[in-house]
């Protein structure tokens, strides 16, 4: 990888604020706006590879390592079972990927990935962000069979890829997916008009004073300085390029803190759109949807179109996987240190908090 391919943990998965706003307008007009969407099966034309060498690479590597400190050594553990779905839950794999261009790439990594889980019976929504650090067995390509970091595993085979993973390593049915990159998350929270965010007192340093991270860098290769906002601890009304360097923080503490920033500005985002009049939303929709790749059928955008309004400004059921106590210290491919899971564990866990009990 290239240095500027920086991770996209950040993105801000749009198509889920898109789908809780739809109630304020006619549904026959969202039809219209269907087409604007790119659509792709989630394959990639030839298989991407890691370049071992890559600056950035070794840094994250370095930063993985620190994070196995004190964590019991041991192998993963292969869930049990048949892959479980219900009909009345859709779910769909929202990828952040670390595009830096307002176009699709396919020699990127997904660094964010998130799990959104709708269920139609209950009208509620479930948001599940996966470690990108933890070590998956890569399910098809030429690595297949050798553990790798789940980032890394859309870059072998794009969301194909990655849905396959989440899918055989955690028993979840999910085959359908929602590609981002920054642009859209920035863009997305700007149409939105912002996103109220509490800040500690070091993210807000963290904001004001990125010196010496990847986050000046980011913000500098993608010409947004002047629009990086001054903050104070407490709540903050950040727009998108100020929202982009907090979601995408693990300097000041780790990964974990960082997935939980992003599911921050997520339901932040979804309690903004209630706030929308007509014209905001048209203007949203025209600039966000084109930055939005997916497979969703215009058949299951539509079905989703039609309960959308019962979840606009709603709160999300969250987690993140693993749970903690699930999971160990192994190393993959590369050398790289990676969490070694426990996915038969974590497959209970997450059924459990998607389906229920029954």
């Amino acid at each position: 990888m290239g240095k500027k391919r920086h991770t996209g943990r950040i993105v801000l998965i749009s198509i889920l604020a898109l789908i809780l706003l739809v109630g304020a307008l006619a549904i026959g007009y969202y039809y219209s706006k269907i087409s604007l969407l790119q659509y792709s099966d989630g394959t990639l034309s030839s298989e991407g590879s890691i370049n071992e060498n890559d600056e950035e690479l070794l840094a994250e590597s370095a930063a993985m390592e620190q994070q196995m400190a004190g964590l019991e050594e041991m192998d993963a553990v292969e869930a049990e079972g048949e892959i479980f779905g219900s009909e009345d839950v859709f779910n769909v794999l929202l990828i952040g990927s670390d595009d830096r261009t307002k176009e699709f790439s396919n020699n990127a990594r997904g660094d964010t990935c998130m799990l959104v889980s709708i269920n139609k019976k209950t009208m509620e929504v479930k948001l599940v962000s996966f470690e990108r650090g933890m070590g998956v067995p890569i399910l098809s390509g030429s690595y297949q069979g050798q553990y790798d970091w789940l980032t890394h595993t859309f870059h072998y085979g794009g969301a194909a890829l990655m849905m396959q993973e989440i899918r055989e390593c955690f028993k979840i049915d999910v085959n359908h997916y929602v590609r981002a990159n920054i642009y859209t998350f920035m863009q997305l929270v700007d149409s939105v008009g912002g996103v109220d965010i509490d800040l500690t007192e070091a993210e807000a340093n963290y904001i004001n004073h990125p010196e010496g991270t990847y986050g000046a860098g980011h913000i500098r290769e993608m010409g947004v300085e002047d629009q990086v906002q001054t903050v104070t601890p407490g709540v903050n009304h950040l727009n998108g390029a100020t929202a982009m360097l907090y979601a995408r923080c693990r300097y000041i503490d780790s990964d974990w803190h960082r997935v939980e920033r992003q599911r921050n500005v997520i339901q932040a985002a979804v309690y903004q759109t209630k706030n929308l009049n007509l014209l905001e939303l048209n203007s949203l929709l025209d600039e966000v949807l084109p930055l939005v790749q997916t497979n969703l059928t215009e058949k299951e955008i539509r079905s989703l179109l039609i309960l959308a309004p019962n979840y606009q400004g709603i709160t999300l059921d969250q987690m993140t996987i693993p749970a903690q106590g699930t999971y160990g210290s192994m190393i993959g491919m590369g050398g790289r240190s990676m969490f070694a899971v426990d996915f038969n564990q974590n497959a209970q866990i997450l059924r459990e908090f998607i389906y229920g009990t029954d």
